[in-house]
């Protein structure tokens, strides 16, 4: 018939094709980033769950203690999504299982010396996590816990997805001749948002114009993509809660660093703002000053604990922990600015800090800024082995170090934002920080090595 060979019928035929294929993009591209998502929640889950599981039982393992160990077993067990759990010793020989055939049995042949481990099989993951007592594995925790709700969930998206494609190429279908021809402008920008979206990019929204079905249709897309960010979103605001509770870890067994942190960020934005910093800018440095001292999980709490001076050999140690922090934040890519502002907090202006030893413009502002606050804040906090400096001898250590610790040009914008600074008092009151910083009174010598709270002796 006439009608199949009209320009109106063959471009409705490649609207409905051209529909087709981007529906089918988008929801392979949001199956993918949803069942990776899903999947990466489920191995950082059960790491979290072995690697505790290994702190619970390093001391009842080094004492033998069986019964201990079962009570460990048993709350793992009570988790619905354990299939069964077991302590290994150092040669990957099961000392504890919940399944007692398997006790004795040699689980992790070889497993001297090996780190975590990822074991997929059928439906189900099988999590090994090394026992570490002063740098030697004396065993394995081994956690296998059932796949089959994330594949549920899985197989579900993958239904709602294809009859989101059937509708969405129905709709293209019954367009006119008429909206065709205008849909031609909007279809390239429809596609050039479909490929973005297949590259990672959710924040991309096309314009709803057109006739009534295109700008519908563009509403659904944007709709779609706004649900996609949304989840993505979600998905970061978990991992940085995540981060946040090893801060909190951090916070446990350092009492220092608890409101130091707080009042870095505050310190850190204020100078910021003083410079006319960007307000994205201000957010991602107040970021990395709540977190600079993530890295401070990896620290021996002997050494973030000492009260006395570091040894070379010591302060070598706690000098690692902006790269930890790094590794530690590695795999969110969303962090990745906050990242290198961390990695470098303890870099100097001229070229004497460390890691890296970056000197002068090298140095992100943000990463100078950072420098100034934390070195304040430090300086005015107490220590064990020396009172809190007043705010004077402070000021005059900063603008001392012009040029050498600092960048000048920070330095002179830190001392027109001090003048605004809350008092320490106020701050900490405002904070809401209890028993953090200045907990001593000093009536001479500051106390010993032996009564002195928990308090790192560098920033």
């Amino acid at each position: 018939m006439i009608v199949f060979k009209t320009t109106t019928f063959k471009l409705s035929a490649l609207f409905c094709s051209i529909t087709a294929v981007l529906s089918v993009l988008a929801s392979v591209a949001f199956g993918n980033h949803h069942k990776m998502t899903l999947i990466n929640q489920a191995r950082e889950n059960a790491a979290t769950h072995a690697r505790n599981l290994s702190v619970n039982a390093a001391a009842p393992l080094l004492a033998r203690d069986q019964m201990q160990l079962s009570v460990l077993l048993s709350t793992e067990l009570n988790n619905p999504l354990v299939l069964s759990a077991a302590i290994l010793d150092h040669e990957g020989k099961a000392i504890i299982h919940s399944d007692i055939t398997n006790i004795g049995a040699l689980l992790l042949p070889g497993g001297k010396g090996r780190g975590t481990q990822h074991l997929y099989q059928d439906y189900e993951l099988t999590e090994v996590d090394p026992i570490v007592i002063d740098a030697k594995t004396i065993g394995y925790s081994m956690l296998t816990f059932t796949l089959s709700p994330v594949f549920d969930r899985i197989n579900t998206v993958k239904f709602g997805l294809v009859a989101a494609v059937l509708g969405l190429t129905s709709l293209g279908c019954v367009i006119t001749v008429r909206i065709v021809r205008r849909l031609l402008g909007p279809l390239e920008d429809l596609a050039r948002a479909a490929v973005r979206v297949g590259q990672g990019d959710l924040t991309v929204r096309v314009e709803e114009e057109g006739g009534e079905e295109i700008r519908r249709l563009g509403g659904v897309f944007n709709q779609m993509l706004r649900g996609l960010e949304l989840a993505n979103r979600q998905i970061q605001d978990g991992y940085l809660q995540s981060v946040m509770a090893f801060t909190g870890a951090v916070e446990a067994k350092d009492p220092y660093t608890r409101g130091h942190c707080d009042r870095v960020a505050y310190y850190a934005e204020k100078i910021a703002r003083e410079m006319g910093m960007e307000e994205d800018r201000v957010n991602l440095l107040m970021l990395a000053g709540q977190l600079h001292d993530l890295g401070k999980i990896g620290v021996d709490d002997e050494v973030l604990c000492k009260a006395g001076r570091l040894t070379d050999e010591e302060f070598a140690h706690i000098a690692r922990h902006p790269v930890i922090a790094w590794q530690i934040l590695e795999p969110a890519t969303f962090l990745a600015e906050v990242r290198e502002i961390i990695v470098a907090h303890h870099e100097r202006f001229d070229g004497t800090g460390y890691p890296k030893g970056l000197s002068g413009e090298a140095l992100s502002v943000e990463a100078r800024i950072l420098a100034v606050a934390d070195s304040y804040d430090a300086m005015t906090s107490n220590r064990p082995y020396r009172r809190h400096l007043s705010e004077d001898r402070a000021l005059s250590i900063i603008q001392e170090e012009k040029g050498r610790q600092f960048d000048p040009e920070i330095v002179d914008f830190f001392l027109a934002a001090q003048k605004g600074f809350e008092s320490r008092e106020a701050l900490d009151n405002r904070l809401q920080i209890t028993s953090r910083g200045r907990v001593w009174v000093y009536d001479g010598e500051p106390p010993s090595r032996e009564t002195a709270p928990c308090v790192v002796g560098v920033a």
